[in-house]
């Protein structure tokens, strides 16, 4: 239970995603999606630093089953896939926007500190 000003919020039911957003890239594959529509996989995994494709592979079919990723398979030769956030995934981005806001402005301060 988190307590927030007089209001009491149950976590127990996130446990499963909060396990998910927890692993590496999640968060930065969910920040990264939303700057375009659609994205395709090496296009991902250039943005997020080229994690070993089995594990971009794996985030994605997470975020896919939790809802917040759609996959779009193209026809052709080669087969292409397209990746883009749900609406879900778009409403969990712009609540991480003010985190990842917050995390910038704290490495700023921990870059001066080293500097000095």
């Amino acid at each position: 239970m988190i307590v927030y000003g007089d209001r009491e919020i149950c976590i127990y039911p996130a446990q499963k995603i909060m396990r998910v957003l927890g692993k590496e890239y999640t968060l930065l594959i969910i920040g990264l999606l939303g700057n375009k529509e659609k994205s395709g996989f090496n296009e991902i995994a250039r943005n997020v630093g080229n994690p070993r494709p089995n594990l971009l592979s794996k985030r994605l079919k997470e975020l896919e089953e939790a809802g917040l990723v759609s996959r779009r398979v193209i026809p052709g030769i080669p087969v292409n896939t397209e990746y883009s956030l749900t609406e879900k995934g778009k409403k969990l981005r712009d609540l991480l926007i003010p985190v990842f806001e917050w995390i910038e402005s704290v490495q700023n301060i921990q870059d001066l500190k080293n500097k000095a």
